[in-house]
């Protein structure tokens, strides 16, 4: 087929909104790890039944979501069975879910109701950098792989304040983020409530609204469920891909990584291999004065944690740990009185996982930033990375709620 009739295929299927990928039929299943040999048996059957891991179990006796295509399904039931798993069937079909993500009929201007897309995120920002130029300062930390450029605002109502640098959607498929995210900006802007207008007149705020915007624009247009870069992984092009969550220089593929190219944990073939990270630590070490991030948040989905360094061990905790979780429950706090929704605060490598060459373990360690979290947004698991659109204005007015609380915390240790 020639590269012309290939381009208008695409086309066609942008235009119409064809999924170049579907997910008929496909289910997620939880399934519990009770002990170290059933936790092997899945790992060796992870490429010959193609199994991919939505959320894995932290500890024995707990659970993983595991989506498996229908021509697979069959065999790993029969597997669960044979071992004595105990598993449940979470999602029946996923593409039902995909489609409810996508609306009939397109909004272009920004809001909360759908999930929006690069373009339309990148127009928003243009309309707010025209209409608060007093307020908002846009910056670029430079292109992606594919050549889009990673945008973010800096919104600051005063000289002096200290800040609070987000980056958001870095793993592609959470699409909640950048919506959630995007939301808080405009509250900043455009205050409603009189404790989110302080924090906004006396907190300067970086935000990258989407970090990863190769791998966003291929889950809108391509593969819902991408999750990493989109920079080539291996010579023969049969991998792409970087989780960009564990590129960045601090204790590089110790823990929690994979040097496989095709790993959805891939590592990358170096520290800083991508340019999303690479730019991003560029930006933070030569365009904002050292010292004047006070805390550092990577905002991801799924599970409701908000997690703190160290992710490579359980065995030790920073020195600023206290801090981090005073702050940490000063957030949850506040967002449980929103909606009642339950945030689990701790370490990653003791309350998710171990991870290592993560972005707050960046920021704590080499920028020396106290208050580092990834914060992991709704849900428990029930939808995953498809909450609904009905979902987005909830998730982000009790996050933003948490945003409140968790300055006050830090004001109360003198962090801010």
């Amino acid at each position: 087929m020639s590269v012309k009739i290939l381009l208008f295929v695409g086309l066609i299927g942008l235009v119409f909104g064809v999924e170049q990928v579907r997910y008929d039929n496909y289910k997620v299943y939880n399934v519990r790890i009770d002990d170290l040999e059933q936790y092997k048996l899945l790992n060796a059957q992870e490429k010959a039944l193609k199994l991919s891991s939505w959320r894995e179990a932290r500890h024995l006796g707990e659970s993983s979501d595991i989506m498996l295509s229908p021509e697979y399904q069959e065999t790993f039931e029969n597997l669960l069975s044979t071992h004595n798993f105990t598993y449940k069937l979470k999602i029946e079909n996923v593409q039902t879910h995909i489609d409810a993500q996508r609306p009939k009929q397109r909004i272009t201007s920004m809001e909360w109701t759908q999930f929006h897309t690069l373009e339309e995120i990148n127009a928003w920002l243009d309309v707010i950098e025209a209409r608060y130029p007093d307020v908002v300062t846009p910056f670029t930390i430079g292109n992606s792989y594919e050549g889009r450029p990673i945008r973010g605002v800096k919104i600051s109502y005063k000289d002096g304040n200290p800040a609070v640098f987000i980056e958001s959607n870095i793993h592609a498929r959470e699409w909640i983020t950048s919506s959630t995210i995007t939301y808080f900006i405009d509250e900043l802007l455009v205050p409603r409530n009189p404790a989110v207008r302080e924090i906004a007149q006396n907190v300067d705020w970086y935000i990258i609204p989407v970090l990863n915007v190769d791998g966003f624009a291929y889950s809108h247009e391509y593969e819902r469920l991408w999750r990493k870069s989109r920079l080539p992984s291996d010579p023969t092009g049969n991998c792409i891909g970087t989780d960009l969550n564990r590129n960045f220089d601090f204790l590089w593929m110790l823990a929690g990584a994979e040097s496989d190219p095709c790993s959805e944990i891939y590592a990358g073939p170096s520290a800083e291999s991508d340019p999303e990270i690479s730019q991003l630590t560029s930006y933070i070490n030569n365009s904002i004065p050292d010292g004047s991030i006070k805390i550092y948040i990577s905002l991801h989905s799924y599970g409701q944690y908000v997690l703190s360094p160290w992710g490579h061990t359980a065995a030790e905790f920073p020195e600023h740990y206290p801090q981090m979780m005073h702050v940490a429950k000063g957030f949850s706090d506040a967002l449980y009185r929103r909606y009642g929704t339950v945030f689990t605060y701790g370490s990653s490598a003791t309350t998710l996982y171990e991870v290592s060459g993560s972005g707050k373990e960046w920021a704590y360690a080499v920028k020396n930033i106290k208050i580092p979290y990834t914060i992991e947004l709704r849900d428990k698991g029930l939808l995953g990375f498809l909450l609904p659109p009905e979902d987005i204005l909830p998730v982000a007015r009790e996050v933003t709620e948490g945003f409140v609380g968790m300055i006050a915390a830090a004001r109360e240790i003198d962090i801010l």
